[in-house]
């Protein structure tokens, strides 16, 4: 049996690719791009430092149209991820919407849009703040708490990342990101 382990480490100089191969004799370390992740990587973190900047770096890499789903604890750093995110595309002093819901930001290139549906409840309409008649070709959409979405939600995207952030105790974050 093959077993092969795959890491993204944020560190000196930008992330690194490692991967690692049964019987674990055969190992490899080389500079990547978060443009190069394909598929499902894990990133860790050290400190609060590195997650922003992985955030930004990830964030730089999107391109329209693509929904990033983010789930994770409370806390765990899901708005902080997405104020990075969009930071590395201009925006500045960008901050959670759990109170309306839904933020737009326009860069010139690309609409973001952040939903945080945490205060969104079972039989709530979501309609209004995803409408699925608009046109999102040039959209990058970020959703924290996407598992609170009414069911069909997220249908008017092809391209989605699943983003699964674990606040470690140390200060750390690893990242499960996961492209479908």
């Amino acid at each position: 049996m093959q077993i092969r382990e795959q890491l993204i480490i944020e560190g000196a100089g930008g992330f690194w690719y490692f991967s690692r191969a049964a019987p674990f004799d055969k190992c490899s370390l080389r500079p990547v791009s978060p443009k190069q992740i394909k598929g499902g990587v894990t990133i860790e973190t050290h400190d609060l430092a590195e997650f922003k900047s992985a955030a930004r770096e990830l964030g730089d890499s999107l391109s329209a149209p693509v929904l990033v789903l983010l789930s994770g604890n409370l806390g765990a750093g899901k708005t902080t991820f997405v104020a990075e995110a969009l930071f590395s595309r201009g925006i500045k002093g960008a901050n959670s919407p759990t109170f309306n819901l839904r933020n737009d930001y326009d860069t010139g290139s690309d609409r973001l849009i952040h939903l945080d549906l945490y205060r969104l409840r079972p039989g709530d309409s979501a309609a209004d703040i995803l409408p699925p008649d608009e046109d999102y070709s040039d959209a990058i959409v970020f959703v924290e708490w996407p598992e609170k979405a009414p069911a069909g939600m997220f249908g008017a995207f092809e391209k989605k990342i699943h983003l699964q952030i674990e606040a470690n105790a140390d200060g750390g974050r690893r990242l499960e990101w996961q492209m479908r």
